[in-house]
C-alpha cells in the first residue's frame, strides 16, 4: 500500500512540475501551416507578415489561421503575433511602419485585430494570454478580452 501512495504521490508531483513548467517557458510559436503566398512588408522593411492555415479535425473539422511575422532588424527572427481559427481568407495590411493589421471575418465571427508587432498579439482562446512568459513580454489579446472591445 506504501508502494503505490509513493507512486501516485510521485506522479502528481511530476504532473505539478509539468504545469509549473510549462507556464513559465510557453511558447507562442507555430510553425507547421501550408503558407498563404502573399507575403506583406512594412513600409519601413524591418518586418515582413505571413498568413498559414492549418487544417484540423478531418472532414468535419476546420482551418486555424495564424501569422508570423519576420523581424528584418533582429536577424531574421519569425515570431507568431496572430492565432485564430480562420473566418474567411485572412487579409494583411501594414498601417505605418510596426501596426500590422489583420482582418479575418465572416457572417458567423469577426477576429480582425490591429497589432503593435512586438508588443501585442492575439491568441483567439487565451491560452497564451495566461501565461508568465506571455504577460511579461507581450500585451495579450482573445476573443473574450478584446483590443478596445472590437471583437464579437
Amino acid at each position: 500500500m506504501k508502494k503505490i501512495l509513493k507512486v501516485i504521490l510521485i506522479m502528481a508531483l511530476l504532473f505539478c512540475l509539468y504545469l509549473i513548467y510549462n507556464h513559465f517557458t510557453y511558447n507562442f510559436h507555430y510553425t507547421n501551416g501550408e503558407k498563404d503566398g502573399n507575403i506583406v512588408t512594412s513600409p519601413n522593411g524591418g518586418y515582413s507578415a505571413q498568413v498559414y492555415y492549418q487544417n484540423y479535425g478531418g472532414a468535419a473539422g476546420g482551418v486555424n489561421t495564424y501569422v508570423n511575422v519576420i523581424f528584418h532588424l533582429e536577424d531574421e527572427i519569425e515570431r507568431t503575433v496572430y492565432f485564430s481559427d480562420a473566418k474567411g481568407r485572412v487579409q494583411l495590411n501594414w498601417f505605418g511602419d510596426e501596426l500590422l493589421s489583420v482582418t479575418n471575418y465572416d457572417e458567423y465571427g469577426d477576429r480582425s485585430i490591429e497589432l503593435v508587432v512586438g508588443k501585442e498579439i492575439y491568441d483567439e482562446h487565451g491560452g497564451a494570454c495566461h501565461t508568465y512568459k506571455i504577460k511579461k513580454n507581450y500585451v495579450c489579446y482573445s476573443k473574450d478580452n478584446a483590443k478596445n472591445g472590437n471583437q464579437k
